[in-house]
């Protein structure tokens, strides 16, 4: 009985710390967001080249590297491969307050999105080590709840630096804190694999899974493949969107930066956070008899979504339009701990951290890197319209950007109907 708590506390103490890396990552992830207005009227882009700095800079590498990052998690020590991972997304964020141009910013931003590669496979597959089967949503979801944290920092902070001091001095302060949470990562929160030697991570091990085993494992279950497609539309929807916030709140309705952050972070902090939340809960009591009705749920609830931030993108005050955004936020993190927790049903035990990097490398390839560029792309071209203007081509933008929704609400319905036919129960 002593053991068994022993074990639980250093499982939770784990998940704790976990929760403050993917907060750092996602607080480093999106400060942009809300710097991205002051970067353009500062250096003078279009908002093609916001849409190309805000996601196809990040996404590039945070995808194609999260496959050998998490190969590399199913062999070695975890921990560390987070430790490093969160130094040098931190360096990187600094260094995107010291640059004088597009390009300077653009590379400091892919070298974010080559530390952010090394976070998120490793965490899956120590959660899925340290909790239970029956567990693992909740602890999702949990970990879930600190990406609209991240956000609610990254919002609200970088909004009143931005406007009392800078944009360049809201980056360097974001990037700092994740230097000494790398050093607590390293130190205080041990692998349950143990400690193997670096050199022995490149070599084959018996009962590990190759990214060719894992594809043709994966191939044979049309459920992970529509929870794939529809996390691309999730995330092409939630980053175009977020990437745009600035624009459409300081041109549309004329808000400062300062009450623009905290709005949008509390909004964001509350309606995401409580989404990630009922998701995980939802994930683990719906999901002990039928682990399809957490996905069912989560299809719904995205559906829902595409009305409502129509309706927030043309809302006649930015209060409104705030309050209405909290639709398409909540759906785009409920959906969070019961797709994390079925693609970790669907893999089995030796590809556990590459089924989750699969879905990371397509989804934030299509979805975190092409969506800002779609709403930059046709905000550009609708400018140019007769009679347009910056603001009312952006609102277009983001009205066609919201159909997505439906799209991804398809997938879902297809994914659990798939996961209901073949039978998966926890208890795998």
């Amino acid at each position: 009985m002593a053991a068994a708590k022993t074990s639980d506390q250093k499982a939770n103490y784990a998940l704790g710390v976990l929760f403050i890396v993917t907060m750092l990552n996602f607080l480093d992830r999106q400060i942009i967001s809300i710097l991205a207005e002051p970067i353009k009227r500062d250096l003078g882009l279009s908002d093609t080249q916001l849409g190309l700095m805000t996601g196809l800079s990040f996404a590039l590498f945070y995808t194609t590297l999260a496959i050998p990052v998490a190969a590399l998690a199913d062999r070695w020590n975890r921990s560390r491969i987070i430790a490093i991972a969160i130094a040098i997304w931190s360096a990187m964020t600094v260094l995107c307050g010291l640059s004088a141009n597009f390009v300077q910013l653009f590379m400091a931003r892919i070298g974010v999105g080559i530390g952010e590669a090394g976070s998120a496979p490793a965490s899956h597959s120590l959660i899925a080590d340290l909790f239970p089967p029956e567990r693992r949503a909740g602890a999702l979801g949990i970990l879930g709840m600190s990406v609209p944290i991240g956000a609610f920092i990254a919002y609200a902070a970088g909004g009143w630096i931005a406007q009392e001091l800078s944009w360049r001095i809201a980056f360097l302060i974001a990037g700092v804190p994740g230097l000494l949470v790398a050093l607590t990562m390293w130190f205080t929160v041990p692998d349950p694999r143990g400690k193997p030697r670096l050199t022995e991570a490149f070599k084959p091990l018996p009962g590990k899974a190759s990214l060719k085993d894992a594809l043709a494992e994966l191939s044979q279950k049309p459920a992970y493949w529509h929870l794939v497609a529809g996390g691309v539309l999730i995330q092409f929807v939630s980053y175009g969107l977020a990437s745009f916030y600035g624009g459409l709140f300081v041109r549309v309705h004329g808000i400062g930066y300062g009450e623009l952050g905290w709005k949008l972070g509390l909004m964001v902090g509350i309606s995401g956070g409580l989404g990630a939340w009922l998701g995980g809960k939802f994930g683990d009591r719906l999901g002990k008899k039928n682990p399809a009705l957490p996905l069912i749920v989560s299809g719904l609830i995205l559906i829902a979504a595409a009305p409502g931030m129509a309706w927030a993108v043309y809302a006649g005050s930015a209060n409104l339009a705030v309050l209405l955004l909290a639709i398409p936020t909540f759906a785009a993190t409920f959906y969070y701990g019961p797709t994390f927790a079925a693609l970790q049903l669907l893999a089995s035990e030796q590809t556990r951290a590459l089924a989750v990097a699969i879905y990371l490398l397509i989804a934030g390839l299509i979805g975190l890197g092409l969506g800002p560029v779609f709403v930059g792309i046709l905000s550009d071209q609708l400018a140019m319209n007769p009679g347009a203007t910056e603001a009312s081509a952006l609102q277009t933008a983001l009205a066609c950007l919201a159909m997505f929704n439906l799209w991804a609400g398809f997938h879902y319905w297809r994914a659990q109907a798939h996961l209901k036919q073949t039978g998966y129960q926890l208890a795998s």
